[in-house]
């Protein structure tokens, strides 16, 4: 089994570099679309347990990587705080945007189970499938759900929620409070089904600068960490600030993370931090790398592997796996990954 050791401390006998990958379940595999097909409605895939139970463990049987991530997505929190969220074919997630917190339907945890105890059941199921595996849980920090709703959506521009921000800070301070609460409640309920492992995903947490970036980054994010220790000291959390460069260094020395997602534009005193606060560090590999495939990529992989060789790491992506990367590059990633670990 994949141990909480590796959020720890590295054994040093030990030259085993574990492997996951962000959207490790998608449209890549072929099973995968097999089963997509058969739901119209994304958000009605992620709640059926069979289903994301059977999607979730597609990985683990095709490639035996060392954890199994939770099939859902971060956008069942404002789907269960009653917001109108749907998902479009080569668009992504379309949400009828909120202006305040009087937009929001549902304020209290009954409610809030209404809508997300099929996520709990297929933790659950995974678990009955497959004990041998760590099982990470996860949902997005509170300003990246957020700014999905107040935008609608993706943004390229992000315009409504920098205005937002700048123009009814306690009308955002209020949602932000709501979704502290909504994401505390989700993720107890997530280690007490059977998540192993939670992860924390600010995909937006580039937009914010100065007091913005401390108030609705590190604070909320500081608060959930906080409140999850309290009743499960020992569950190992892991944050994804993405693209948030030199600002992750102040991320991480105000909140108490166990491992940090990195990716292509994560400073390399930031990686040195880690190791000197022993926070696991996992990614770095551009996602494209995988896509193209051949020599570059395989260079790239065994740079990495020297790079990481005597620190805390866990072989992942700098983002999630394009749709569209052939799975005998992922097979070759997976191959010279375990080579690396049996001949260093």
């Amino acid at each position: 089994m994949l141990t909480k050791s590796f959020f720890t401390s590295k054994k040093k006998n030990s030259s085993r570099i574990p492997i996951w990958f962000m959207r490790q379940a998608g449209r890549y595999l072929p099973e995968y679309r097999k089963i997509r097909a058969l739901k119209k409605n994304f958000l009605d895939l992620c709640f059926t347990p069979k289903l994301a139970c059977t999607i979730s463990l597609q990985p683990i049987n095709r490639f035996d990587i060392d954890a199994i991530i939770l099939f859902s997505d971060i956008l069942v929190i404002p789907h269960a705080l009653g917001q109108n969220v749907t998902f479009k074919e080569n668009i992504g997630p379309i949400l009828k945007p909120v202006k305040d917190i009087r937009d929001i339907k549902y304020f209290n945890e009954n409610e809030w189970d209404k809508v997300l105890s099929p996520i709990y059941e297929t933790i659950e199921l995974i678990k009955t499938k497959n004990k041998d595996k760590s099982l990470i849980g996860f949902c997005g920090s509170p300003f990246t759900v957020l700014n999905y709703m107040i935008e609608g959506g993706t943004s390229k521009d992000h315009k409504k929620i920098k205005l937002f921000l700048l123009s009814e800070p306690r009308k955002a301070r209020e949602i932000i409070d709501l979704l502290v609460e909504i994401s505390v409640h989700y993720l107890l309920k997530q280690i007490e089904a059977g998540a192993d492992i939670i992860q924390l995903f600010e995909s937006w947490s580039s937009l914010l600068e100065d007091e913005l970036y401390n108030d609705f980054i590190i604070k909320p994010n500081k608060q959930i960490i906080k409140r999850l220790k309290k009743l499960h000291p020992k569950i190992p959390i892991i944050i994804f600030p993405r693209n948030s460069e030199n600002k992750t260094e102040k991320l991480i020395k105000n909140i108490c993370c166990d491992g940090l997602s990195i990716d292509l534009k994560t400073p390399e005193k930031v990686i040195k931090l880690c190791e000197k606060k022993k926070i696991i560090v996992q990614g770095r590999l551009d996602p494209l790398r995988l896509l193209l495939g051949g020599k570059q990529m395989e260079e790239q992989i065994k740079k990495d592997l020297l790079f990481f060789k005597k620190k805390n790491y866990i072989f992942n992506l700098s983002h999630g796996i394009l749709p569209e990367t052939p799975i005998s590059n992922v097979e070759k990633m997976i191959e010279i990954i375990r080579n690396y670990e049996i001949t260093q």
